[in-house]
């Protein structure tokens, strides 16, 4: 018995032995990875690929939306330069997204012409400065000593004055000066609000006729309609 076993035991290891040095074939259904990569049809077109290489799925770029101007306002306005300027906006046709508000300005330096005389003598230095085109002006019709001047602009300093005095100078008018004169007067503002580009656009174009006025920021809720 000892003797069968024995025999039996060097039978199994004789026969690992050659199955492990491969006398007997590769009985195993899972191949090395050489052996199936010979298996595979065109094999030698595969290539390994980086995490760099991978394609990912194009996503939509969102459309990045053009900035509008929050809240822009110009100013100041007098009384009679109200039509000239409200024709000109209507072209925007902002509706709601205007407004206009009322300004109480102080002013001390008046850069002015003086009397004329009389009313026809008013309107025909009025006539003179219009061929100059110059359009920011209002004839003083009160009872004081400028009764039939042209007022060409109220200023807070000085130096504003000079310096307005110095342009209207340059387009030809001579007989203006500066004169101080300390009133408070009402004037008119415009807001518009969310301007487009293209709205932005034409509104510059507008506003090309009234160099004297300024543009500057506003709040959205610091405004009052009239």
């Amino acid at each position: 018995m000892l003797r069968f076993f024995f025999w039996s035991l060097l039978a199994l290891n004789a026969f690992l032995l050659a199955f492990n040095l491969g006398y007997l074939g590769h009985w195993s259904l899972d191949t090395h990875e050489p052996e199936r990569l010979k298996k595979q049809h065109h094999a030698d077109q595969l290539k390994l690929m980086s995490a760099t290489d991978a394609v990912t799925p194009s996503e939509p770029v969102a459309e990045k939306k053009a900035e509008l101007i929050a809240c822009l306002e110009v100013g100041n306005f007098q009384q009679t330069e109200i039509a000239r300027i409200e024709e000109r906006l209507k072209t925007l046709a902002l509706g709601d997204r205007q407004s206009r508000i009322n300004i109480v300005d102080v002013a001390t330096h008046m850069v002015f012409i003086p009397s004329q005389g009389s009313k026809e003598g008013a309107d025909k230095k009025a006539g003179e400065l219009r061929r100059l085109g110059i359009n920011d002006f209002y004839i003083v019709q009160d009872q004081s000593s400028l009764r039939w001047g042209i007022s060409l602009g109220v200023f807070k300093t000085e130096e504003a004055a000079k310096l307005h005095l110095n342009n209207l100078s340059n387009k030809g008018v001579r007989s203006a000066r500066i004169g101080p004169r300390s009133i408070s007067t009402s004037k008119f503002a415009y807001q518009l609000r969310a301007l487009s580009a293209d709205e932005k656009s034409k509104y510059d174009a507008i506003k090309a006729s009234f160099p004297a006025q300024e543009n500057r920021n506003c709040q959205l809720t610091a405004y009052s309609r009239n």
